[in-house]
């Protein structure tokens, strides 16, 4: 039981904060599982994407997918809770994001 109201207030406290942060949240708090992705809409406007997640060795990455090759731009891979790219300039992308394992958290771009 005590495990579950932790889970509960953890996740709580990562919408706080991410809302608090996040210009865009394009994939809301929720349980991740390995493969899965998320992306935001096309903007020429992005600065910066991130995955914020609850407790350290989640397996993430972001990145940005540029709208005319579809390559994915300054991509960062990592395990900490709060993983940051920045887009690149000129040019209009998307922010995507991937989980590579087990994790509650969220997506967000400014």
């Amino acid at each position: 039981m005590r495990r579950v109201v932790v889970v509960i207030a953890s996740v709580a406290a990562l919408v706080l904060a991410t809302t608090a942060l996040a210009g865009y949240q394009y994939a809301p708090p929720r349980q991740w599982s390995p493969g899965a992705g998320a992306g935001s809409s096309w903007s020429s406007t992005w600065l910066a994407n991130w995955f914020g997640t609850y407790g350290g060795g989640t397996d993430k990455t972001v990145t940005f997918i540029k709208n005319t090759t579809y390559g994915w731009h300054n991509t960062k891979r990592g395990g900490s809770d709060y993983l940051e790219t920045y887009a690149p300039y000129p040019g209009t992308f998307k922010a995507h994001c991937v989980a590579h394992s087990w994790f509650w958290g969220s997506c967000n771009v400014r």
